[in-house]
């Protein structure tokens, strides 16, 4: 049991009774700014030991009930930090990218494609697009929505400028990247051998996310953390590359 002593918002310790919650445990309040709280927690806060094996199950294909089943927490838990795990994931998803002097020695070759999702129900499907390293193997960018110009144009954006200004950009036939990509910066071809491997990091992907495989109960419901979880375990992939 954990008892709380200190106001987490003015430090007071005047403590005053206050009744009891729906189920008949005992409710106290802080006299000086009135913050209430249950004197007795059932639960104590996460250990630092529950907080790694967190971040470690989020990028393994596991429910998030099975996370709370197998360390024995709250979904209400695992859920607040989950959240704060996503808001620190960087923005160029850890992803080492090449400096100029690699660049001039090397041409920079990219693959780009997109992968189906969807968010709550199948009709609302959430394409997943990815730009890749075709040296490295590392994730450039990653951008989640539709399947048209907006979603090609989104995942153009987030490429890095290093990338966007100077790389050569190989896809397949889809149209949607022939009005974002420049013309001389794009290779395009209806064979797969093109974008080989960008197609094998979705097999990586989809055995890494929960919310990816395919007749699983493991969907998302929402689509800010259905977007933060691939983020997660994007930038998870980019660090054991680098390892």
């Amino acid at each position: 049991m954990f008892l709380q002593h200190n106001c987490p918002d003015c430090g007071s310790t005047n403590l005053v009774n206050n009744g009891h919650t729906y189920y008949g445990k005992a409710r106290r309040k802080y006299k000086q700014c009135g913050r209430q709280f249950v004197s007795v927690r059932q639960r104590a806060p996460l250990s630092t030991d529950q907080k790694r094996r967190i971040e470690l199950l989020l990028a393994e294909p596991i429910s998030l009930e099975g996370i709370c089943r197998v360390l024995e927490i709250k979904a209400h838990q695992l859920y607040a930090y989950m959240d704060e795990l996503y808001a620190e994931v960087p923005t160029d998803l850890a992803c080492s990218i090449r400096q100029p002097a690699e660049i001039e020695l090397h041409c920079l070759d990219c693959e780009t494609d997109e992968l189906w999702s969807f968010v709550l129900y199948k009709a609302n499907k959430q394409w997943v697009w990815v730009a890749l390293d075709r040296a490295t193997r590392q994730v450039l960018a990653v951008y989640i929505g539709d399947r048209g110009a907006a979603g090609a144009f989104g995942l153009w954006q987030a490429v890095p400028d290093t990338y966007r200004h100077k790389a050569t950009f190989h896809t397949d036939d889809w149209d949607a990247y022939k009005q974002i990509i420049p013309p001389e910066q794009h290779r395009f071809s209806k064979q797969k051998k093109h974008t080989n491997h960008v197609e094998r990091f979705f097999c990586t992907l989809r055995q890494r996310a929960s919310r990816l495989v395919r007749l699983s109960l493991s969907f998302s419901k929402k689509l800010d953390r259905h977007i933060n979880s691939i983020r997660f375990v994007v930038m998870h992939y980019n660090l054991s590359l680098q390892v």
